[in-house]
């Protein structure tokens, strides 16, 4: 039986490399990812003995150390969708933020600045694209076998061990702490997909607590996003449990650390547009066809406590079944388990 091997690689705007052992479950906090370093921890023992190489990366998708049949790569932060390079090299890829560039959800919100900005916005990540989609289609007119790609779970980013609170005794109706914007100081003369949602989420929330003066709303906001990683988490996560509705904005791409953390502690989100995904699909949110909604879809939940116990409970259902380590740990062991021969994810 040969041991599996563990290695955590960049080599884009970060030269990382280093082998890791999933036996300590806090083998990836050190790289900013505490949930698939949990996500490993269970995953290892089940399929330990197998030989295989396990890369875990975050924005590199061109390269890899190695390459084999045995080879998983594991992309967690690719917020431009775009395409590995090495699907005729390896064994399978799983991969967060989506598998394309262009993401239909992301349309149909805001006014016609942000139907512009998302067109950009999307373009740009096409243009960064070219090459893998490229190199794959290459690789099947050559007859090669191409690696499956899964969806996976983003996760969350911060983690704390915080005693659980019901939702009647929670004291926060709603509750963001978050950027409004991505980078600061960069000149741009459009504003980009993620401020222009968040600025209407901020709207909405002042106009819900003008209206609703009954309604505790807490509201943090920081000036980027590297501001925000920065946070206080322990702090950060107390005030997420202590609150009953979470309004999840999107960021630079749909998916957001926040929509985890939050329904990790059952706060029921509320939000505009989450992608396709079968970790999204059927999920107990409150969605919104505008953030100019939030009050007229909120309240009705707010002012009926058995709606709001049954919610609760769902997106706790929700959380464990599909998007808990143990739910992903399943998802992945059974992919694995089915083989590599004769998946091919288009």
């Amino acid at each position: 039986m040969a041991e599996n091997k563990y290695i955590f690689f960049r080599n884009d705007q970060r030269q990382e490399y280093f082998e890791f052992d999933p036996q300590n479950p806090d083998c990836l906090d050190g790289a900013g990812y505490k949930y698939f370093g949990r996500v490993l921890n269970l995953l290892a023992p089940r399929i330990e003995g197998r030989g295989l190489v396990i890369y875990v990366t975050a924005w590199t998708v061109h390269e890899l150390p190695s390459y084999g049949p045995n080879v998983i790569s594991c992309i967690l932060q690719d917020e431009w969708g775009r395409a590995p390079h090495y699907r005729d090299k390896v064994g399978m890829v799983f991969k967060t933020c989506g598998k394309s560039p262009v993401v239909p959800e992301a349309f149909g919100y805001g006014g016609w600045v942000d139907t512009i900005t998302n067109v950009l916005a999307q373009a740009k990540s096409a243009s960064r694209d070219g090459k893998g989609r490229l190199k794959t289609a290459l690789a099947t007119m050559a007859g090669k076998r191409i690696a499956p790609v899964h969806e996976i779970p983003l996760g969350y980013f911060a983690r704390e061990d915080i005693d659980f609170i019901p939702i009647e005794d929670r004291p926060n109706d709603l509750y963001f702490a978050g950027s409004m914007q991505h980078l600061v100081g960069k000149g741009a003369k459009l504003k980009r997909p993620k401020e222009l949602a968040r600025r209407r989420m901020e709207n909405a929330l002042k106009d819900l607590a003008a209206k609703e003066p009954d309604v505790n709303i807490l509201s943090s906001v920081t000036g980027s996003f590297g501001e925000s990683i920065k946070t206080d988490n322990a702090s950060y996560l107390l005030n997420m449990m202590n609150t009953k509705i979470c309004p999840i904005p999107r960021g630079a791409n749909l998916e957001t650390f926040r929509f985890y953390e939050a329904i990790r502690y059952g706060c029921i989100p509320v939000g505009e547009a989450l992608p396709r995904a079968w970790y999204y699909d059927d999920a107990p949110v409150i969605r919104l066809k505008d953030w100019s909604e939030l009050g007229e879809r909120v309240m009705p939940v707010l002012k009926d406590a058995d709606r709001l116990k049954d919610m609760h409970r769902a997106v706790l259902d929700w959380w464990k079944c599909r998007c808990s380590e143990g739910a992903l740990v399943e998802f992945i062991r059974t992919k694995l388990k089915d083989g590599f021969e004769g998946e091919v994810s288009k």
